[in-house]
């Protein structure tokens, strides 16, 4: 039986009708550290990055030492890097992950990330047989609640005092969860 992992590896590349998701490589830095030391656009995201060089690194650490599962993501008709979503915390026994997204700025609020984000669920439950989907976002973003929405994944949960915020001193996060199963997935196709 072939694993998760073999047929993560044999869809490297998923194109839509306006974007190309793909291997991120150290020649997107530039572009990445765009949008990554931007601290509105990582607000509710990971620290922000304050050199090309931590953006060059975090590329080796997270998407080069790991690739399956993650891709970046390019717009068709200019061929610009213009953020990245993953697949992570993969359970392979019970064949369930995590969605994550980032997108920069100026693409913001023109669909082009639940047109991502559908993409890869399509991915996942048609190609790869996962069983759920999970993603959150910090309660205070809730466009990002509003791409899961729109990618038809179902609001679970909020989980109060999940952390504290990396960027704002003292402030703690309450983080919306939604899901999406296969059978969900399925019905609603």
């Amino acid at each position: 039986m072939e694993s998760l992992f073999i047929k993560l590896a044999k869809h490297k590349i998923i194109e839509t009708e306006r974007l190309v998701l793909r291997p991120v490589t150290l020649d997107d830095a530039e572009a990445m550290f765009e949008y990554a030391s931007n601290k509105e656009i990582t607000r509710y995201t990971f620290q922000t990055n304050q050199s090309l060089e931590e953006t060059k690194n975090n590329i080796a650490q997270f998407y080069l030492a790991n690739p399956l599962g993650r891709w970046g993501i390019e717009l068709k008709s200019t061929g610009e890097f213009i953020g990245t979503i993953d697949l992570h915390k993969m359970d392979m026994v019970l064949k369930k992950a995590s969605i994550g997204y980032i997108i920069h700025q100026k693409y913001w609020n023109q669909g082009l990330t639940t047109e991502a984000n559908r993409a890869v669920i399509e991915l996942a439950f048609e190609k790869i047989g996962m069983n759920m989907l999970t993603a959150l976002h910090d309660k205070d973003n809730p466009a990002s609640g509003k791409v899961m929405e729109k990618s038809g994944m179902h609001f679970s949960h909020e989980e109060p005092y999940a952390c504290i915020d990396q960027h704002e001193k003292d402030r703690i996060v309450t983080r919306v969860h939604y899901i999406l199963t296969k059978e969900d997935y399925f019905a609603n196709k």
